[in-house]
């Protein structure tokens, strides 16, 4: 075999694969202007590092008409994933809300402490937001659960504890008075000369009443065994469960009676407001006792008891609303100068090394590709030496 015949298709192989990767590697390199003196050498710096500003102005420019477009976001905005992940951003909002609440009421209570009442609200708006409570609670037919604190209805058991507790102080206290005592005496006294059974004769008085007293000690005796007795301990806890329940599923409605109607109610509770507004907000009663606090148990309550609705119904208008306002959105953002500014700010090593990523294996390719047309050419000359 002719050694000579491999010369040309190898040296053009080389020729063509070196060419190829000096043209690739020119597409960054040099970095800066090369200067012989002052004259600047040809082709430096590289292709990338020179043409930088269009380059990002043509990334932004794409980015802007064809990939982050208003329809684009919109019909990401409308999958299924983003309205759940929406749901769980309010989900936590509301937490935070709830948590921070009696803390956020008390800070904004105090910080217009010293002002009056009408400084601060419109009466017309009192009467509007009153209007809507009462409709609420009229057509939802809300009860004092839905109103209770959610940490005084999980304490229930304590507090029916700490109420059958008291009951019986006061109870044993009533009982072994003087007064409980005397009362109790005198109702047997009376009893027992009323009855006919003792002549009403002066000499008949002083017995009946030691016996009365006497009666009346063991009265007092056993009542106070009676009150201390783990039954009755047990009967008076579940007398007042039963009746705290009773009183928890009573609707408020039917707590204000036939005396009002929506309409006296919501003008009954706005004329309280009024009568109060040239008051220093510091001697409301509401901020006196801290009220406020109940207050703000009672809202985390409603909204408890409705936060699923309340996430559902808030992400829907959250998402409507980034949707109607999403042109001035996209404007606001200005994503071509955005994107531009991104890539200009970048050093061009980081810009060399995203674009390598992207296509370092293409590069390769197409210097493999020189090389094999090189040799391909040089092979073509020998075919054509022969034919010659």
């Amino acid at each position: 075999m002719n050694v000579q015949l491999l010369v040309p298709p190898v040296v053009g192989g080389i020729i063509g694969y070196f060419t190829n990767y000096v043209a690739i590697k020119m597409l960054f390199r040099p970095r800066k202007a090369v200067y012989i003196g002052k004259w600047k050498v040809p082709f430096t710096p590289g292709l990338i590092p020179s043409k930088r500003d269009k380059l990002a102005a043509s990334i932004a420019k794409v980015v802007k008409e064809n990939l982050l477009t208003e329809e684009t976001v919109r019909k990401r905005l409308n999958e299924e994933k983003v309205k759940i992940s929406i749901e769980a951003l309010v989900d936590k909002g509301l937490d935070r809300l709830l948590d921070s609440m009696p803390e956020y009421i008390e800070k904004m209570t105090f910080s217009i402490a010293d002002r009056r009442l009408f400084e601060v609200l419109n009466i017309t708006d009192v009467e509007k937001m009153i209007g809507k409570v009462v409709n609420y609670v009229y057509e939802k037919k809300t009860t004092l659960r839905d109103i209770f604190p959610e940490a005084v209805l999980r304490k229930k058991e304590e507090i029916i504890g700490s109420l059958t507790k008291k009951l019986i102080e006061v109870a044993r206290e009533k009982i072994n008075s003087e007064e409980f005592l005397d009362l109790i005496a005198d109702r047997i006294q009376k009893f027992m000369e009323t009855s006919g059974k003792i002549p009403d004769v002066v000499i008949f008085r002083k017995p009946v009443k030691v016996i009365s007293d006497t009666i009346a000690v063991k009265i007092v005796k056993t009542l106070n065994e009676t009150v201390e007795s783990p039954l009755f301990v047990e009967a008076a806890k579940s007398y007042i469960s039963r009746t705290f329940d009773r009183f928890l599923e009573k609707e408020i409605v039917e707590l204000v009676g036939k005396k009002y109607d929506r309409e006296s109610l919501t003008r009954r509770l706005t004329a309280i407001v009024y009568e109060n507004f040239n008051t220093p907000i510091r001697k409301l009663p509401f901020v006196r006792d801290k009220t406020y606090t109940l207050i703000a148990g009672w809202m985390r309550a409603l909204i408890d008891k409705n936060r699923e609705l309340l996430i559902e119904n808030i992400s829907l208008k959250l998402l409507e609303l980034i949707e109607k306002e999403l042109p001035v959105i996209m404007e606001s953002m200005d994503i071509e100068n955005l994107v531009a500014e991104k890539v200009n700010s970048l050093p061009i090593d980081e810009v060399e090394g995203i674009v390598l990523r992207l296509i370092d294996e293409e590069l390769r390719y197409i210097t493999l590709l020189g090389g094999i047309l090189g040799f391909i050419i040089g092979a073509f000359q020998d075919v054509l030496f022969f034919v010659k």
